[in-house]
């Protein structure tokens, strides 16, 4: 090779390098290994919101994909279940067991991520502190974005009975201030509340699904309950931290 060529060659290589190393270049391959995957709607908290459940997931925090939380954060409708039944089977310990909660975090919108919480307690006759409540699936709203749904599961699977049925309470939260009113969202917190609360019975095998119909629609109305109980007051012992014991 002619030496002009040659040192026209070497030239070449070192800017080229050069380029390849360059802060832009470093910022954008930083970028890109600091982007997080996203979770579509049947990953996040997987089997929890399915079919209308997570349509009104999607219309709630305006996302189509999700930020991917820990296991404690993302638990599927089987690790709900399963925490729903030990804590059933630990008798008169259930007020201290574990307790699930699963966290939807949507897309940054204006500098602030839109994110809802979807708890579930278990209680039962076996708790010497449980507040009475009449029998029957119950609901309630509040004004601030948030649904109360309880219903009692009779379950081969848990070892509950109709005697000393499996009591699941499903807290539903949405942390967004910014978005529409609580009125205009309650269908969807509703639909998003059933569909988790659905799914848990039918992975428990509850008999007729715990009284839980078949669509959100169908629920009893806000603040009334089936059966003519009374709906049930949220416990002053509730909240329960994630995956946590229930606070005494």
């Amino acid at each position: 090779m002619d030496a002009p060529l040659a040192f026209l060659a070497v030239g070449l290589v070192v800017c080229a390098m050069e380029f390849a190393g360059s802060p832009g270049s470093e910022r954008e391959t930083a970028a890109q290994v600091r982007e997080p995957p996203r979770l579509s709607t049947g990953q996040v908290c997987a089997g929890l919101f399915p079919g209308e459940g997570g349509k009104a997931l999607e219309r709630v925090l305006q996302s189509t994909t999700f930020e991917p939380r820990d296991g404690e954060g993302n638990p599927d409708v089987r690790e709900v279940a399963r925490v729903m039944e030990d804590a059933y089977r630990s008798g008169r310990e259930i007020r201290w067991m574990p307790q699930a909660e699963c966290e939807v975090r949507g897309v940054a919108q204006g500098g602030r991520i839109p994110s809802l919480r979807v708890r579930f307690t278990a209680d039962s006759k076996l708790d010497e502190f449980r507040e009475e409540r009449e029998p029957g699936v119950s609901v309630s709203t509040g004004l601030r974005k948030r649904v109360y749904l309880s219903y009692e599961c009779v379950s081969p699977r848990a070892g509950s009975t109709r005697d000393a049925p499996l009591e699941i309470a499903v807290f539903f939260h949405e942390r967004r201030d910014e978005s529409e009113g609580a009125a205009v969202l309650r269908p969807d917190h509703l639909a998003l509340t059933h569909s988790a609360a659905l799914a848990v019975a039918k992975e428990l095998r509850c008999a007729d699904d715990g009284g839980l119909p078949a669509r959100a629609e169908q629920l009893p109305a806000a603040g009334q309950a089936q059966e003519g109980s009374a709906p049930k007051a949220v416990r002053g012992s509730l909240p329960r931290t994630a995956f946590g014991s229930r606070k005494p």
